[in-house]
C-alpha cells in the first residue's frame, strides 16, 4: 500500500488495530489405530466423555459432530484423517460456538475429548 493511501486510512480511522484473531479451540491426537476403528471409538467416546448429541456422523469424510449445552450451544467437530499408510489416524478436535458468542481461548469439551481418547480410559 503506498504511503498516501495509508496516511490516508489512518486520517479516518480505517487502517487501525483491528479485532485479534483467535483460532478456534482444538487438540489433534494421533492413534495408532486405522482409521475405521478411530472413527468408531471417536463416536463411542463424545456421549460418553462429554455427555453430547452426535449430530452427524459422516463415515465417507470422517467427521463426526456433536452438541450439547442447553440447546446444543456449543458444538464439537472432530475430522479423522489416515496417517502413515493407514496404520495411524489423526483425529482434530475443534469446538464451535454460536457467532454472537466472543471466540473462547480454551474449550473443556475439547481438552476432556482429546485426554479421553489419548488415555482410552473409560472407553
Amino acid at each position: 500500500m503506498t504511503s498516501f493511501f495509508r496516511e490516508l486510512f489512518e486520517s479516518i480511522g480505517l487502517l487501525g488495530r483491528g479485532p485479534r484473531l483467535r483460532l478456534r479451540p482444538h487438540r489433534e491426537v494421533r492413534l495408532a489405530l486405522e482409521i475405521d476403528a478411530a472413527f468408531e471409538r471417536t463416536l463411542e467416546a463424545i456421549p460418553r466423555v462429554l455427555g453430547a448429541n452426535v449430530l452427524t456422523a459422516d463415515r465417507t469424510t470422517y467427521t463426526i459432530e456433536a452438541g450439547f449445552g442447553l440447546v446444543n450451544q456449543e458444538h464439537v467437530r472432530a475430522r479423522l484423517e489416515p496417517q502413515e499408510n493407514g496404520a495411524q489416524t489423526l483425529v482434530r478436535i475443534e469446538a464451535h460456538y454460536p457467532a454472537s458468542l466472543a471466540p473462547h481461548e480454551r474449550s473443556a469439551a475439547v481438552d476432556a475429548l482429546a485426554d479421553a481418547l489419548e488415555s482410552s480410559v473409560g472407553l
